[in-house]
């Protein structure tokens, strides 16, 4: 087991090459429906099965591939990066033009060109050139309908990119339970395949109004660059493009992308999301500890999913975590996991928190900007401490008129800042310039709300070492930590029903209101059971741990088992 980008990247390969089998089952079915031939079957299969076992197929397979590659480069980046921060009107318009995105936007486009040529090849038909001979004359004049189907698949392809990853988010999606490949790829196929005869209606439609206003551009500029006429009448006009029946053709192919593309990301999803186990201890392989550590959504995503399994099922790993290390006699094993454990919790904890209080959080920066001018004059202004006798020792201490003018200096430059952050906050609070600059509050609870679930299975391991460490830490190394945990899941939970529902019903923006609803009731109910599972196991001796008032107070309803 190798670093983080080592697993994700063996992962990412495996998806590969599952994405490629699955791609070519639903190609080789396709020439199969396609040639379908009820009254001569043998012939039906002969000629299936020689078009299958074609040099034509073999390359359509390796197009295949490189859209899998494709794909897999752009799952890539999103999985490995961080979830970007974007609070204003202002920030999210600019992330539409980044490089990356605006690079995508061509791969996408050709993506959906490609696959349009490749399905089309498949179903043997004509749409993958723009001319054709006429038949009114020697020569060759344009083929309308094969333009028209190759500017709807970069449209689809254009489309999907913006749906997907512009205007929604692109994460990884960890199922509760998680189940064997085979079993979940018989699952999604029957999905795919229907969302994808659905979704795809929409883009169609958008495009064959856009080819009615303007079709007669792109259609006058491939006459000129081919130097071709149109012989057939124009697809610019309603009727001609409905009695044509094109339209149902893209239709047919922007399903087949539709399914091609959620096929495929099913697939990574649930390659990428496979449990992973790891050492408890080791100089060699990312340990769990290491795993929780990682900032990045992949890594801290896998870490906390192992630790909610190794806490619930896995005996031997739990011991380890229980032992004291050799020589030292220190539970070096359950304090690292401890304390990554607590980093997550908190920080969740605290970015709720400043939400549910901005005005407070605003004053506690207040009082510590004052502290910084209103220091104690017992305190040393060079943060030394100690005897006279110990001041040859720093020289720099003896030069406190220079010391005098530094601190003077830097109090006038915190003077400029403070004041220049407060007309910048003030002009922030225009009518017309808070709508684009102004910090949106849905916005932001929905971007935490989008990291929930670590946060949950951090605290159902947590909940579940705590219970089994009443029976197997023969050391007592958990049961001394108790009070910790039990102070930071009351605290979560007292954030979380802080939430006001009101607030999670935001103006249209990037994430889903029914997500963000979802996300909240789900780690609610999460702590809840956490703290449960505790407080149950732990009932007979609950009051001989020395656990501070207010938290004493706020776990009685669930020792009485009152607690909703």
């Amino acid at each position: 087991m190798g670093d983080k980008n080592e697993i994700f990247s063996e992962r990412l390969v495996k998806a590969v090459i599952w994405d490629i089998a699955l791609q070519t089952f639903l190609a080789t079915l396709l020439v199969f429906i396609i040639q379908i031939d009820v009254i001569h079957p043998l012939s039906w299969i002969t000629s299936t099965l020689e078009d299958i076992i074609s040099w034509k197929m073999l390359l359509n397979v390796i197009l295949l591939g490189l859209v899998s590659f494709f794909q897999a480069y752009i799952y890539g980046k999103y999985y490995t990066s961080p979830v970007p921060k974007y609070f204003t009107r202002f920030s999210m318009f600019l992330n539409i033009f980044t490089t990356q995105n605006l690079v995508f936007t061509l791969l996408y486009a050709l993506n959906g060109y490609f696959t349009l040529i490749l399905y089309s090849s498949l179903a043997k038909s004509n749409f993958n050139v723009l001319k054709k001979m006429c038949e009114d004359s020697n020569g060759q004049c344009l083929n309308e309908q094969s333009l028209f189907l190759q500017l709807g698949g970069m449209w689809i392809g254009l489309f999907y990119f913006l749906s997907a990853h512009i205007f929604n988010k692109t994460v990884l999606t960890f199922p509760h339970i998680y189940q064997d490949k085979f079993q979940q790829m018989k699952l999604i196929i029957t999905n795919v395949v229907a969302t994808g005869f659905q979704r795809s209606m929409k883009p169609v439609g958008y495009f064959c109004m856009f080819y009615y206003f303007w079709g007669n551009k792109p259609r006058s500029v491939v006459s000129d660059v081919y130097s071709i006429y149109l012989e057939d009448p124009p697809l610019d006009n309603i009727i001609n493009m409905l009695g044509s029946g094109i339209w149902i053709g893209l239709w047919f192919y922007a399903s087949l992308f539709y399914i091609s593309v959620n096929a495929m990301r099913a697939v990574f999803n649930i390659v990428l999301t496979e449990p992973m186990v790891f050492s408890i201890e080791s100089d060699k392989s990312l340990t769990l500890c290491s795993a929780l550590a990682q900032k990045s959504q992949f890594s801290g995503f896998l870490g906390a999913q192992d630790f909610r399994i190794l806490a619930m099922t896995d005996h031997s790993r739990r011991l380890q975590i229980f032992t004291l290390s050799q020589p030292g006699g220190h539970p070096r094993n359950w304090n690292g996991l401890l304390e990554n454990s607590l980093i997550i919790i908190k920080e969740f904890s605290n970015q709720l928190e400043a939400i549910n209080s901005d005005s407070n959080v605003i004053g506690i920066k207040d009082v510590s900007k004052r502290n910084l001018f209103n220091e104690s004059p017992k305190s040393s202004p060079i943060g030394y401490s100690g005897s006279l006798r110990n001041m040859a020792s720093y020289p720099q201490a003896l030069d406190l008129k220079n010391i005098q003018e530094n601190k003077e200096e830097n109090t006038f430059v915190i003077a400029i800042k403070k004041e220049f952050n407060n007309f910048v906050q003030r002009l922030c609070q225009k009518p017309g310039i808070h709508y684009f600059f102004g910090e949106l509050t849905d916005t932001k609870l929905k971007f935490i709300l989008l990291q929930a679930q670590p946060v949950m299975w951090i605290c159902e391991g947590l909940a579940h070492i705590v219970a089994y460490s009443l029976k197997e830490d023969k050391y007592g190394v958990v049961q001394n930590d108790l009070p910790i945990i039990l102070s930071a899941l009351i605290n979560l939970k007292q954030n979380l029903e802080k939430l006001s529902k009101p607030g999670l019903i935001p103006r249209k923006q990037i994430l889903n209101d029914s997500f963000a609803i979802r996300s909240k009731t789900a780690i609610l109910s999460v702590v809840k059971r956490s703290i449960y599972k505790i407080v149950i196991t732990f009932s007979k001796y609950i009051h001989e741990i020395p656990i501070d008032p207010d938290v004493q107070l706020a776990i009685q309803p669930f020792l009485v088992c009152k607690e909703p």
